[in-house]
């Protein structure tokens, strides 16, 4: 079968991306869909054989793909799949839209649904500039149809949890079948013995929830033996909108980090006492690299972390944002309890290669009915 495969873009570097760097493992041969990619990637994916849409004339100049919302169905429709048997995506947004020759077998590997069409509103507000929100906020319910239309048209689903199954067949009412992501285990792993530290990993947006963390820290810094002595150190890794904010409530005793390579992610991890994870997410990776190197995960009780936590075990769960529960929480954590060989055994689980056999039999099994 001659394959292809498709990404929404490559603007950034996260989850999503190391999922197409896995199945370019796999197809190294297939050429690579996209709508953009960003200059600073195109050194790390300089052997690859990708294939851009017309809009990356546009965001090579402002390179905020959000800013071209009204134009992304046009581009999306524009990638020339001709000549393809079968076509890998891997989509959060809008790359599963894509239109197929006749007998082409379309298999989607899901991080979401459309976020901010289906399941988050704030989005618009967070992402596109105001002199734009005019233009974008009367698409949206175009945008939600033709969405899921192109939902419907792809042959199989995959979703990346239980929590984004529940999603795909809620908003486009489709079935699917659920692999999870991997972590790879060769490289996440302890380097450090464990510091005086908690830790805070993603984007610093508004939705993840990381204001309450960094005032429940800044109390605690504040109350206890002065900032940087504190017991209740918070190290912060990531940037966002919400950046700026966050550093202007901050105490002492939060120190942030910026951007970080996964090299420092690691010391990171290693070395901090636990994760804390307050957002809801699609899957819960991040509590699965920190215990890949021996940290316990705090984490709200909802989304993909209820699959990649057992609390007790691998960490806790707190069941709302209730600032005083959360603070006992902190106050009472014994990062001891969490033993190295639990930890390591429920990363096991998740590890690439169980990952390629798994999409690669639901591949096989998807172009043999």
């Amino acid at each position: 079968m001659k394959i292809a495969l498709a990404h929404d873009s490559f603007t950034q570097f996260g989850g999503a991306e190391r999922v197409i760097e896995a199945f370019h493992e796999m197809y190294p041969e297939a050429p690579v869909f996209t709508l953009a990619i960003n200059r600073r990637l195109k050194e790390k994916y300089k052997s690859w054989d990708i294939r851009t849409s017309w809009l990356q004339v546009f965001y090579n100049f402002i390179p905020k793909l959000q800013y071209f919302l009204p134009l992304i169905p046009l581009a999306v429709s524009s990638l020339d799949f001709s000549g393809y048997d079968l076509v890998l995506s891997s989509s959060s947004s809008f790359i599963k839209n894509v239109k197929l020759p006749k007998n082409c077998i379309h298999i989607n590997y899901c991080h979401t649904p459309t976020r901010f069409l289906w399941s988050d509103e704030k989005y618009v507000n967070q992402e596109v500039p105001k002199v734009l929100r005019w233009l974008v906020r009367p698409m949206l319910s175009l945008m939600k149809k033709w969405d899921y239309n192109g939902a419907q048209r792809v042959n199989q689903f995959i979703a990346n949890s239980q929590e984004v199954q529940g999603r795909i067949q809620r908003y486009y009412q489709r079935t699917s079948t659920v692999v999870y992501p991997f972590v790879d285990t060769e490289f996440w792993k302890p380097i450090k013995q464990k510091s005086d530290y908690f830790l805070i990993v993603g984007r610093l947006q508004a939705h993840k929830k990381n204001d309450l963390i960094v005032e429940i820290f800044s109390a605690l810094g504040g109350s206890a033996s002065g900032g940087n002595d504190s017991k209740f150190n918070l190290h912060v890794v990531g940037t966002g909108r919400q950046e700026e904010y966050l550093k202007f409530i901050a105490e002492p005793n939060i120190k942030f980090l910026g951007q970080l390579d996964d090299y420092q992610l690691r010391e990171e991890y290693s070395g901090a006492k636990a994760v804390i994870y307050p957002q809801i997410e699609d899957f819960g990776l991040v509590p699965l690299e920190a215990a890949a190197c021996n940290t316990p995960t705090l984490a709200y009780c909802q989304g993909g972390a209820l699959e990649t936590i057992i609390p007790g075990i691998t960490g806790e769960f707190f069941e709302s944002y209730d600032k005083e529960k959360i603070q006992q929480i902190i106050l009472n954590w014994k990062p001891e309890k969490y033993r190295t060989e639990a930890l390591q055994l429920q990363v096991e689980k998740f590890g690439k290669e169980k990952f390629k056999e798994k999409i690669k039999t639901e591949t096989q099994l998807c172009a043999s009915v």
